[in-house]
């Protein structure tokens, strides 16, 4: 006799167009479940996986600092315009031990900026190098491949913005006029001496921008770029470029709109010999 839970043959019944439905239902449910859960421990290994390569690329550049830069006073304090600034000093024997293609150390007072800037045979190997050649998302400042050491009319300088703070993030505080004020000058340490570069520029600009020409037809042309830096600028200054003059430009990442990046500017307005320092 059918109990109205089995049927003659002894199986159960198919289940109503609802049961279907939400028996179709709980699978998608259970199925979706599974796979945010898969995401999330994804998204989760990726964090772990780029913080774990942040620390080993901070770690690495705090054991180098410490091993070739002698700091500074613990007095010294941001330099204004007309204050003497003392230097670290750098032993660069030592640091070409760790790395022969070394351009120089790269140093802003009161600032975390304090790394060493390398050249490599093209701009892709330290995006993803650190300087001592350790493979690490967080690379090393480099000089573009193709200039002439800092001896060209615009020498590029190249780096990450880190989300942690690190090598070039700092830039972007350039976008800030008091910021500006309080930072006019960077500093490029080099085997031969002491580079002071003078900021006059910084702005947002897309990558196929102009902020990275190396080379000019004539002083003309060069005089019209340098006019355009200028305007480009977020903070006013009363730096005035020439086309007598060489420019250092710093170029890092940005996200205000795709594929964006952030440049400074600064001139090259004297260079001291490592014994004079």
């Amino acid at each position: 006799m059918y109990d109205g839970k089995t049927t003659a043959a002894g199986t159960a019944p198919r289940p109503t167009g609802r049961e279907a439905e939400m028996k179709w239902k709980r699978r998608l449910w259970r199925a979706g479940a599974v796979l945010c859960a898969a995401g999330m421990l994804l998204c989760g290994g990726i964090c772990l996986h780029q913080w774990g390569e942040y620390r080993a690329g901070e770690t690495a550049y705090d054991t180098l600092s410490s091993a070739v830069v002698s700091p500074p006073p613990e007095e010294q304090t941001a330099p204004g315009p007309a204050q003497e600034v003392t230097l670290p000093q750098v032993d660069f024997g030592a640091l070409a031990a760790v790395n022969p293609s070394v351009v120089g150390w790269l140093y802003g007072p009161d600032t975390v900026l304090s790394y060493p800037v390398a050249q490599g045979e093209d701009n892709r190997y330290y995006l993803t190098h650190l300087f001592d050649g350790t493979e690490n998302s967080a690379g090393s400042l480099f000089l573009d491949s193709r200039c002439p050491g800092l001896t060209g009319r615009n020498s590029v300088i190249y780096g990450h913005y880190m989300k942690n703070g690190t090598l070039f993030a700092c830039l972007q505080e350039y976008q800030a006029q008091d910021y500006y004020e309080a930072h006019p000058n960077l500093y490029l340490l080099t085997p031969e001496g002491t580079v002071t570069i003078q900021i006059f520029s910084a702005y947002v600009t897309g990558a196929e921008g102009d902020a990275w020409q190396l080379t000019f037809p004539d002083r003309e042309a060069y005089g019209t770029w340098l006019a355009g830096l200028q305007e480009r600028s977020c903070f006013a200054s009363a730096v005035t470029p020439t086309t007598e003059d060489r420019v250092i430009t710093l170029s890092t990442c940005d996200y205000t709109f795709p594929d964006a990046r952030f440049v400074c500017h600064g001139l090259v307005r004297e260079a001291a010999a490592e014994g004079e320092r």
